[in-house]
């Protein structure tokens, strides 16, 4: 969720299903994907605070820094110089969980409530074909990677197992925002892993 999460566009609803779970069991993941985008609507309408206290930011962290070596492995073709060597100079380490409570918070004004507006926030497809990979899982690195992007490409793969993604566009505001979100163990059911512009 570094700057180029700015223009990057995301998430797609994942199919339904119509079959009741078990109560304490992960909701289906459309039924899921509708929830990330009703309660991310209120929180944004409610405040900064509850609008940062959907995110797991350690995830956020593995996520990102997943996401650039995907990057610079040819995910992105237009790539910057200095992007390509701040990836490449990358060894896997996350990014601190403090760093993207702040990055996540500086989201808010700008890309947040601009999309959210007054509401009427409904899921939809990703616009782009990066936003559609997104939801898709991480495939095996090449050799020579550094070691710990496999720990991260497990963590991602489990999310995204149990997730996805979801774009969505508000009556109420402009443009769109895409969330990639994993079920949880937790009152909500569900954290958001990271925010992307759509």
């Amino acid at each position: 969720m570094g700057a180029r999460s700015l223009i990057l566009p995301t998430l797609a609803v994942l199919g339904g299903c119509s079959s009741p779970k078990p109560p304490g069991q992960p909701k289906p993941p459309a039924a899921l994907a509708d929830r990330v985008v009703a309660d991310f609507e209120a929180a944004v309408k409610q405040s900064k605070d509850a609008y940062v206290a959907l995110f797991d930011f350690a995830a956020v962290g593995e996520y990102e820094i997943l996401l650039h070596r995907y990057d610079l492995n040819g995910r992105l073709t237009n790539l910057t110089e200095s992007e390509k060597a701040q990836f490449s100079a990358e060894d896997g380490t996350p990014y601190p969980a403090e760093r993207e409570r702040k990055n996540v918070g500086n989201f808010y004004t700008f890309l947040a409530q601009r999309t959210v507006g007054t509401g009427g926030c409904v899921p939809g497809e990703p616009r782009t074909s990066y936003g559609k990979m997104l939801g898709k899982p991480f495939e095996e690195l090449p050799e020579g990677t550094p070691a710990g992007y496999e720990t991260l490409r497990i963590h991602a793969n489990e999310w995204l197992a149990r997730g996805g993604v979801v774009g969505f566009r508000c009556s109420g505001g402009t443009g769109g925002l895409a969330l990639v979100f994993t079920a949880r163990d937790n009152p909500r059911g569900y954290d958001l892993i990271t925010i992307y512009d759509d």
